[in-house]
């Protein structure tokens, strides 16, 4: 007689379920510390990014894995939106200095909106791309920026309906929020920027992601 096996059938929908919201409550877990928050994400978003391939991971050695493996990258690109966002909030408290009738206003508070958003939009290819495929850095960003801007349309779709799931998670109950937002998130910028991204990869590199 064989013993009852309790472990859900890797691939079944509980199996995933489970890796969902794990996924989850780890990412926050190594989030607590502000300097692990980068790779915590590439790690995130290395466990989702199979997914949209129709492949399952392990999650604890995909995750901790992706952590070591990204930690560099992950938190040079983390450190490079922290300074552009702390721009942008200086020159936006500079702009209720200047009142709104000051002609630079307007023209200010455009720039500071088109590069805002344009981060924005980058960062949803830099992240599901930092997990797919070796690029130097300075690659990496510029790809993430090309297709941000090719797809524009889409990419801010994809934002739009980002923002969207996380602001119902103000709304729903904390406990709910807890278990699953960064991972629907997460799952959402890998199934949206995966469109766009195999469109540019060639058949050798996406055989590759899913080798062995």
């Amino acid at each position: 007689m064989q013993m009852p096996n309790w472990m859900p059938e890797p691939g079944s929908p509980l199996d995933r379920a489970a890796t969902f919201v794990m996924a989850n409550l780890v990412f926050i877990a190594c989030s607590m510390l502000v300097i692990t928050l980068p790779a915590a994400l590439a790690a995130l978003f290395a466990v989702m990014a199979p997914w949209v391939r129709g492949r399952d991971v392990e999650f604890f050695s995909t995750f901790f894995s992706a952590m070591r493996r990204h930690w560099l990258k992950s938190t040079i690109i983390g450190v490079g939106d922290a300074v552009i966002a702390v721009i942008l909030y200086v020159n936006l408290n500079a702009l209720n200095l200047m009142g709104i009738d000051n002609p630079l206003t307007l023209v200010i508070g455009s720039v500071n909106f088109l590069v805002g958003l344009t981060v924005l939009l980058t960062n949803l290819y830099i992240w599901p791309l930092l997990v797919l495929f070796d690029l130097p850095l300075r690659r990496l960003l510029t790809i993430s920026a090309r297709m941000a801007i090719g797809h524009l349309f889409w990419s801010a779709l994809i934002l739009a309906v980002a923002v969207v799931l996380l602001g119902i998670s103000l709304f729903i109950p904390p406990f709910i929020s807890i278990l699953t937002v960064f991972s629907a998130i997460a799952l959402l910028v890998n199934w949206g920027t995966w469109r766009i991204i195999r469109r540019y990869a060639t058949p050798e590199e996406i055989a590759e992601l899913d080798y062995p």
